[in-house]
């Protein structure tokens, strides 16, 4: 998992669930709600496709996370919502937040938008119980994975993905074995030093060697390792400790794809001949080869591409139909030679390798990433795109997924917690962090400590506010005015609003909020 999530919504955006929308009928029994509109910009109609999103809830509002949330859907004539399968897991706790991931699956038809509900605060709602064709073993790190488009199997000594055998083929994904180790069709990612040899992954020989942690529900398996590839000769010679490799992988309900991500860490200056993520061996089943160049030129066969950076790669057999892909998704390398990946190419039948770096001086704190899904898909010579149409149209919809859609809050009542939900809608904007749209990730003025006191008496605000120094208070006003505009868009019926400015006490680093120290860091850092 390679930062945030595209999709947010923070904590202060909440409401009662008896403020929705009474054709909605919301469950009895959850008391708030959370609202999210999905758009779909694109051509194709989506079918429970894959969705994350960053929530951040009031810890208050609930007793117990993963039995309390629930996600429903608006149903298309806008009636009674549907209940939809989902998983939540808590990232961390910061102050009284809760913050979390959310996964559920979405369809939206094209050219539309959709409101999904998060629903919450219910501590005698029972444990969820969804639909789901997504299982997997029971080892504390799942070496078996199956859904309705496949089963997957990975290494125990390495933990990875080692066969994969999708449902009604004739061909079994396997790499048969190679350099001397147990074989695994994902042989990435690994690196080579330009005087020794290959580091690698796949040299591990059990989870002792890595740290791992699991996401595991109805809706998606995650699956995290990390630590240093070694020689083959084992961890205790060589250079191992410059280089931490991540790798995740996501197995979705419902999907016929797996999602890989990968990243190396450069821990010490080092010199790569060369380092590889996606690196795969799917045997050879699958006899003929295929790539779509960067400009969307689609070819077959392993020549005139290999320095170009392929939009995907894949092998089928075009008796039987049957085809496997590598549709490249993100690629990021702090190395300023290498903003892109620096050759692919089909080195025998059934391997295929994308090397983002060749030849390169690696400083400490430099860093490599690749995402990619890959995907088992039917090849039929009569249709567009010269028989590759259904392996282009899941490229199409990886490419471009279903975004958020900015919504207006339902004001609320005057309460001292709902100001300071509308205090917490305000943006710093001399801090620069990333994240979703609209600033919903930037620190607050909660968040940055410089909200002394609040007052609520009726629908009347008194604020008082203290800056870090005086030059900050020459800027007064304008923090004055974005707390209106909060007041105004967030509450209803607020009256008199005084804000003023205070010395007493003076403004300390420790008045910030664990998410902004997180966010910003220390001098120690």
């Amino acid at each position: 998992m390679h930062g945030d999530a595209s999709i947010y919504i923070p904590v202060q955006d909440w409401d009662h669930a008896a403020n929705l929308p009474s054709e909605w009928q919301s469950p009895a029994g959850w008391q708030f709600a959370k609202r999210l509109i999905l758009s779909n910009t694109t051509e194709l109609d989506r079918h429970l496709e894959p969705i994350e999103v960053d929530v951040d809830f009031h810890g208050r509002h609930i007793t117990d996370l993963e039995r309390e949330v629930r996600v429903a859907a608006t149903s298309g004539g806008g009636g009674r919502l549907e209940g939809i399968p989902s998983q939540v897991h808590l990232v961390a706790q910061e102050d009284s937040t809760l913050r979390c991931r959310l996964f559920f699956l979405a369809s939206v038809p094209r050219d539309s938008t959709r409101t999904y509900v998060v629903f919450y605060g219910n501590p005698d709602a029972p444990a969820p119980i969804h639909d789901t064709d997504l299982s997997f073993s029971d080892e504390d790190y799942p070496l078996e994975v199956e859904n309705a488009h496949y089963r997957a199997t990975l290494s125990h000594l390495s933990g990875n993905w080692k066969c994969h055998f999708p449902k009604g083929w004739e061909a079994t994904l396997d790499s048969g074995g190679g350099h001397g180790v147990e074989g695994t069709i994902h042989w990435g990612p690994d690196w080579s030093e330009e005087r020794v040899g290959r580091y690698r992954i796949t040299s591990w020989d059990g989870p002792q060697m890595f740290e791992y942690d699991v996401i595991r529900g109805p809706v998606c398996l995650r699956l995290r390792r990390r630590g240093h590839p070694i020689l083959s000769l084992g961890p205790t010679v060589g250079r191992p400790h410059k280089v931490m490799a991540t790798v995740t992988y996501s197995f979705w309900a419902g999907q016929p794809y797996v999602i890989m991500e990968s990243k190396l860490d450069v821990f010490e200056d080092v010199r790569f001949r060369d380092c590889r993520n996606d690196e795969f061996v799917i045997g050879e089943q699958l006899p003929e080869r295929a790539w779509m160049a960067p400009d969307g030129e689609i070819g077959i066969g392993a020549v005139g591409w290999d320095k170009a950076d392929p939009g995907w790669m894949s092998y089928f057999n075009p008796e039987t139909g049957e085809g496997f892909g590598s549709v490249h998704l993100e690629f990021e390398n702090t190395n300023p030679n290498f903003t892109e990946p620096d050759g692919s190419g089909f080195s025998r039948t059934g391997v295929w390798v994308r090397s983002p770096v060749h030849h390169a001086n690696m400083q400490a704190g430099d860093h490599v990433y690749e995402k990619n899904a890959y995907v088992a898909y039917h090849f039929d010579e009569h249709v567009d795109h010269g028989g590759f149409a259904e392996l282009v149209e899941r490229q199409q919809r990886l490419l471009n997924p279903l975004t958020q859609v900015e919504l207006t809050q339902i004001p609320q009542a005057v309460t001292t917690e709902s100001v300071l939900d509308a205090l917490r809608g305000t943006n710093e904007f001399e801090l620069y962090l990333e994240g979703s749209p609209w600033g919903q990730r930037q620190l607050s003025f909660i968040d940055i400590g410089i909200v002394s006191r609040v007052h609520v008496d009726g629908n009347d605000v008194q604020i008082d506010l203290v800056m870090p120094y005086a030059g900050r208070e020459t800027w007064f006003d304008w923090f004055s005015d974005r707390i209106r505009e909060q007041f105004e868009a967030r509450l209803g019926g607020v009256g008199r609003v005084e804000i003023q400015l205070v010395h007493d006490p003076a403004w300390s680093p420790e008045q910030m909020t664990d998410r902004a120290r997180r966010a910003i860091g220390s001098a120690d850092d």
